[in-house]
């Protein structure tokens, strides 16, 4: 009986300590719950003040930098200014010196080139007295073909009469009581008459005039080449060549330009009036005598002469 009594007694004892627990848990954890609260304002102040601090920081730190970075930026735009200016003015003092040096190394290869240089002419001049003998030649037998046309009178030649022997008189020598013998070819006295004069007057000749053809009216210059197959095209003349503005002595005093000129117009040099046109070019003849010196002939001579070098 008294178990049962001692277990109803300890019953509210064990529920009122099981009350008082779950007071003070209650009290504990409410305790700790302010506590945690607490502390997250507390980190969230700290973060708000950090944070703010940390953007003071952060502006104060670029403003900073943008300041001096004004300034160096100044002070490096001035310095590479004056670097460029002396930067140009070292490299025009050094183009104009190294300029100096290639001008005067130039003139001292001039000069060197000028000490050395030898001009030997006599190959032209050894050509030039060939062109000169046959131009001679040529004048020579011309004029010979000339002076069988132009008949003329034959000039008597005047006959000096022989110079008489003079006549030697022996001096008489003086004898007493001789008389004087008297003088040779006279007689009684009388002086000799002098010898009649055989010299002979000059005979006037009238004076030739040279025989003047017109060459307008000559057909015959040369022999007509073979033309029949001539396709005329353009040729093209630069000014150091022979072509049909150089006269006929210009060609002639080349021998290159001479043959050319004479396998074209075959037998020129040997006409009669060949002489009154040396001093024409080949361009005036063909307006002189167009159906000879026609536009065959003229691109013949052209791309023949043109070839060779003046």
């Amino acid at each position: 009986m008294l178990s049962r009594i001692e277990k109803y007694k300890r019953k509210p004892l064990k529920k009122a300590t099981i009350i008082a627990g779950a007071l003070c848990l209650c009290i504990g954890l409410g305790g700790g719950v302010k506590t945690a609260l607490a502390d997250q304002d507390v980190q969230l102040l700290m973060a708000n003040w950090f944070s703010k601090k940390q953007g003071e920081s952060l502006n104060e730190i670029d403003a900073a930098i943008n300041t001096e970075r004004e300034l160096l930026m100044g002070q490096l735009k001035g310095e590479l200014q004056a670097e460029m200016k002396a930067a140009e003015e070292q490299l025009a003092n050094f183009t104009a010196t190294e300029k100096q040096k290639r001008i005067e190394a130039l003139q001292a290869h001039a000069e060197e080139i000028r000490e050395s240089m030898k001009i030997n002419n006599s190959p032209q001049q050894a050509a030039i007295l060939t062109n000169l003998d046959a131009i001679l030649t040529q004048a020579k037998a011309q004029m010979d073909g000339q002076t069988a046309e132009l008949k003329l009178i034959p000039v008597p030649i005047p006959v000096t009469p022989p110079t008489p022997s003079p006549v030697v008189v022996p001096e008489p020598t003086p004898e007493s009581g001789d008389k004087p013998e008297p003088t040779l070819g006279t007689e009684n006295g009388e002086q000799p008459q002098p010898a009649p004069s055989t010299e002979v007057s000059p005979v006037e000749v009238p004076a030739l005039e040279p025989v003047v053809v017109d060459i307008y009216s000559v057909t015959d210059w040369f022999a007509m080449p073979n033309v029949q197959n001539v396709v005329v095209e353009e040729v093209t003349i630069t000014g150091n060549v022979f072509s049909i503005n150089s006269s006929f002595s210009d060609i002639i005093m080349n021998s290159k330009a001479r043959e050319a000129m004479y396998s074209i117009l075959r037998g020129i040099e040997n006409h009669p009036q060949f002489h009154q046109i040396q001093n024409k070019s080949i361009e005036e003849m063909s307006r002189i005598a167009p159906s000879l010196f026609n536009e065959q002939v003229l691109y013949l001579l052209n791309k023949s002469l043109s070839t060779i070098t003046i």
